[in-house]
């Protein structure tokens, strides 16, 4: 596993039953050394990068494919979370920069858009037409999938000013 410039390598043969916390402990090493030096040092870009994370699995093992795509595990949310809230403005304000581009090109009357965050969630207020919508978005949704998150809230507030 790599991750900026901290790196874990596996060798070992391990029993399949321990391997799964093998890869966690190796996973939760790698991203503690990164959070520690982001803390002291990272830019909101770093952040970013670290939102952003992937695991190569270089043997295509199916194993480890699945141990990942179920992964859930306390203490790499606890670290996700904590670096959310050091990007959750950038993020929002980027996202609400973007919706407000985005309608006042697509929709032919003016249109008032709104935001603001609330702890984990960004609320969207949008107006036009004589019309508003209400929308919460979760912050995680962004960092998991920006580009469908900003085309389905869209999507919604087009369809109730259509």
């Amino acid at each position: 596993m790599r991750f900026f410039d901290e790196e874990k390598i596996i060798n070992h043969v391990y029993p399949k039953e321990n391997f799964g916390a093998v890869l966690d402990e190796a996973l939760l090493a790698i991203l503690r050394n990164v959070f520690d030096t982001l803390e002291k040092v990272g830019d909101t870009e770093d952040y970013f990068q670290f939102l952003d994370f992937k695991i190569k699995n270089v043997y295509n093992s199916a194993f480890v494919s699945k141990h990942f795509l179920l992964y859930q595990n306390t203490e790499v949310e606890d670290l996700m979370s904590h670096v959310l809230n050091e990007v959750a403005d950038p993020l929002a304000e980027g996202y609400f920069e973007s919706m407000i581009d985005y309608l006042e090109t697509t929709i032919d009357d003016e249109v008032f858009v709104d935001f603001r965050l609330n702890g984990d969630e960004l609320l969207l207020e949008a107006q036009s037409q004589g019309r508003k919508v209400n929308l919460v978005e979760p912050l995680k949704q962004l960092i998991i999938d920006y580009d469908e998150s900003f085309e389905r809230v869209a999507q919604e507030i087009l369809e109730n000013f259509a």
